[in-house]
């Protein structure tokens, strides 16, 4: 039989973080361990990422923010809070008639991949993985120097920092290892001669073809728009993806 279909097209998913973040920089005189990687996406700045694990000497909230003035005031903040097991993004109001000095963002801005929080012998660690660019934040340069913010609770329970400060990262960006590939074999057989009577003849040496230079956005791990066929004995399950950089990807 003959049936028709309009896909719902989703974007490619951002690169992921290295199981090991490379860039160490202790804070709070050794106190809080920042470890960094950032990873540029192949296809468009908009999903390059920052991996971020922020390991705390003590059991209490932990703070990142990104302040290009230095100040907390208008900071993006993200901050891992004990209390109610979450890591969040906020801005820095300062606004007196707040009850806190933080204001969590809203819905569509809680845009953190990898987001976790855990606490084991004494110690906090929070873990995230943050875009570079989101519209209505501080943009994170991949190639440049940044101006970040820390600060750590007295306590789990959110309140006034027990230590906090400001410091500046520049990055050695890594290319996404999704995408990466080794270049393709250029080495050919010997061309093989026949040894009888001559003129000896030989053949062309075969030729390795040119290398498939597109970089194709992979399928998402569910797809989700099913179609039952045959009475329900056949089922077809589509995605269609679509490429930032070119339709024919």
């Amino acid at each position: 039989g003959e049936f028709t279909l309009d896909f719902t097209a989703t974007a490619p998913a951002p690169p992921d973080c290295p199981s090991e973040l490379t860039q160490v920089t202790p804070l709070n005189n050794g106190a809080l361990t920042l470890y960094t990687e950032v990873v540029v996406s192949p296809t468009s700045d908009s999903e390059s990422i920052l991996c971020v694990r922020l390991e705390s000497d003590s059991e209490s909230w932990v703070g990142f923010g990104i302040s290009p003035t230095g100040l907390m005031f208008g900071a993006n903040s993200i901050l891992g809070l004990p209390e109610y097991g979450s890591v969040m993004k906020f801005n820095s109001t300062l606004d007196p008639t707040k009850q806190a000095p933080f204001a969590a963002m809203e819905n569509d801005h809680q845009t953190l991949m990898n987001a976790k929080l855990t606490q084991v012998d004494g110690k906090t660690v929070v873990e995230f993985t943050k875009l570079l660019k989101e519209e209505g934040e501080h943009e994170i340069l991949a190639d440049g120097e940044n101006t970040f913010l820390w600060a750590v609770g007295t306590g789990n329970e959110p309140g006034y920092h027990a230590a906090r400060g400001e410091f500046t990262l520049e990055f050695a960006p890594v290319p996404d290892a999704a995408t990466t590939t080794e270049a393709p074999s250029t080495t050919t057989e010997a061309p093989l001669t026949t040894t009888e009577a001559p003129p000896t003849t030989t053949e062309a040496p075969p030729t390795t073809p040119a290398p498939d230079t597109r970089n194709p956005p992979d399928c998402p791990s569910e797809l989700t728009q099913v179609t039952p066929l045959n009475n329900g004995a056949l089922t077809l399950y589509t995605e269609v993806v679509v490429s930032p950089t070119s339709d024919s990807e």
